[in-house]
């Protein structure tokens, strides 16, 4: 980064525009936009019909120095304010064909011509002219990269004011799967001790009770029971939580991070919802699945 500023959240979507005089006889205009990408992939494309990658390199540089992630096009305008200089080329060849043909003119009619030089310069494909190249000086090329400052501080902005909005919508979402262990955890215990109690009751009324091993039983019961715990699943989840809220709070670059997290965190939930199934659970479960994909959708557009 070619500067120190605040560790906030930004999102990877904005546009900027600027423009200036470049010299007396160039001025520009910039448009530059940024959306959704894995790396930081910027294109630039200028108006003249000369190449001018000076110009592009300085463009690139000024939008590499403060952005990290996004598919960023530039579009970059320049402007005439005076006439472009003339190229005068001479076709040497044809100049010395048109005067060999007047000589032998003159010398087999016997009379002179009457044809000027102007006369001669002035016949088709004699004389070509051209624009001169364009080529930016330092002081053009500074003020280029003047212009493209201003359009990418502008996106910046832009990019940074979605990002809070995004980082208040995320920490909502982070709300509701929170509230969730909340009211879950304390229920956990009396949730499984159902689920056993359940399981008894099921095997009991498959086997005869008078040929029923009770030790067997309560073995066999207490092993699906451990099964269906999910003590793990929501320390995991409470962990996730905490390094989501932390890395939020850090700010910077924080998409791919995020991103992981959010991989994470569904993977706990879906374990949650495969192995507990009880009647009170399963709407709570939903909307806190629900958030978790909210949150991962809002992540997509952080750099």
């Amino acid at each position: 980064m070619t500067e120190d500023r605040p560790m906030v959240v930004a999102s990877m979507t904005g546009f900027g525009r600027a423009r200036g005089p470049l010299s007396a006889r160039l001025s520009a205009s910039l448009v530059v936009r940024s959306v959704n990408h894995r790396y930081l992939d910027i294109q630039v494309r200028a108006s003249l019909r000369d190449e001018l990658p000076e110009a592009e390199a300085a463009v690139r540089e000024e939008v590499a120095g403060q952005l990290e992630r996004g598919r960023v096009t530039v579009q970059l305008n320049l402007e005439r304010t005076e006439p472009p200089g003339t190229r005068l080329l001479v076709d040497r060849d044809a100049l010395i064909s048109v005067l060999e043909q007047l000589r032998h003119l003159d010398a087999g009619e016997g009379a002179a011509s009457g044809v000027g030089v102007g006369d001669v310069l002035g016949l088709p494909g004699v004389v070509l002219a051209g624009s001169a190249e364009t080529v930016l000086d330092e002081q053009e090329l500074e003020a280029v990269r003047l212009v493209a400052r201003q359009a990418v501080d502008q996106m910046v902005r832009m990019r940074r004011q979605e990002g809070e909005r995004l980082s208040r919508q995320i920490a909502l979402e982070l709300g509701q799967v929170q509230a969730f262990l909340d009211w879950f955890e304390p229920e956990r215990e009396g949730i499984r001790a159902r689920h056993l109690e359940r399981l008894r009751g099921r095997l009991t009324e498959l086997l005869e009770v008078d040929k029923l091993d009770a030790d067997r039983l309560a073995l066999e019961a207490a092993m699906l029971a451990d099964r269906a715990d999910v003590a793990e699943e929501v320390v995991r989840l409470r962990s996730h939580l905490q390094q989501f809220d932390e890395r939020l709070a850090r700010g910077g670059a924080v998409g791919r991070t995020l991103d992981f997290l959010c991989q994470e965190l569904n993977r706990e939930l879906n374990t949650l919802a495969s192995k507990c199934r009880e009647p009170e659970v399963i709407p709570r479960l939903v909307d806190a699945r629900s958030a978790a994909e909210r949150i991962r959708e809002q992540v997509q557009n952080l750099e």
